[in-house]
């Protein structure tokens, strides 16, 4: 019979086993912004981890800031307002429409501040819709995992859409405020007869290549964030959208 006392005895080394795939976001809120626009599955794969806002927001509001300083010289005040007035500004005076652009070009000049503070609101509120909605096709986000998806769904065509409107503005000179979404020609709208209807014109300023890439994103977004079906995440993200389009056609035909 053999002695076992005298062997050395083993302790288990205990092994560090490295984390899963899904417990650490493996990209930086700043790397999420350019990510976006190539990967954008990868981003919002990161936001189910942990959610990013601070520094999106924060530019998405300087960016609305900074295209108001570029655009706002090249409005023309004057033939904005005429073009509102429509037939009544055969009876409105000279002395009238100027007085009444002077108090426009009063309040345009703090334009860029309400910019500043409305876009964090804005963007509140829309996630807030889509937080809703989500919960109504069963999913179980957050809020702050919808704000911070919605935020990165816009920040790519955002973008694109405030370089290019830069860009273009310098080349147009002075132009009514209504021409404004006709700068850049990327929906149907900017190629309809001055003549077309007020809620066609509207509508179809809606179905711009922009708004779709937006839309694209927060369907991948709510899909792999809210942890639902493509289809209940395209319903979350085409619902207000559709519901905006039929809202703004209604407004343009009534006023």
């Amino acid at each position: 019979m053999s002695d076992t006392s005298s062997r050395p005895s083993y302790e288990p080394v205990p092994v560090e086993v490295p984390a899963g795939p899904s417990s650490t976001p493996h990209l930086t809120a700043a790397q999420r912004l350019w990510t976006v626009f190539t990967s954008p599955e990868r981003v919002f794969g990161d936001i189910a981890i942990k959610p990013s806002w601070v520094l999106c927001l924060v530019l998405m509001a300087l960016l609305t800031v900074a295209v108001q300083f570029v655009v706002l010289p090249h409005i023309d005040n004057e033939a904005t307002l005429r073009a509102r007035l429509g037939e009544r500004a055969e009876g409105v005076s000279d002395e009238q429409i100027e007085r009444m652009v002077e108090q426009g070009e009063k309040f345009t000049r703090f334009a860029p501040i309400i910019g500043l503070v409305m876009a964090p609101i804005a963007f509140a509120i829309m996630a807030a819709i889509f937080f809703i909605l989500l919960k109504i096709v069963g999913s179980d986000v957050d809020y702050l995992r919808a704000f911070s998806t919605t935020l990165h769904a816009y920040w790519p065509a955002s973008v694109v859409a405030s370089v290019l409107t830069a860009i273009l503005v310098q080349r147009v000179g002075m132009i009514p405020q209504q021409e404004f979404t006709n700068i850049v020609k990327s929906h149907p709208g900017a190629f309809l007869s001055p003549d077309a209807p007020a809620w066609l014109s509207a509508a179809a300023s809606t179905l711009s290549v922009f708004n779709i890439w937006i839309v694209v994103l927060l369907i991948i977004g709510f899909r792999v964030v809210g942890n639902v079906s493509t289809g209940k995440a395209a319903a979350a993200a085409l619902v207000p959208w559709l519901v905006w389009l039929v809202v703004k056609a209604g407004l343009a035909t009534l006023f």
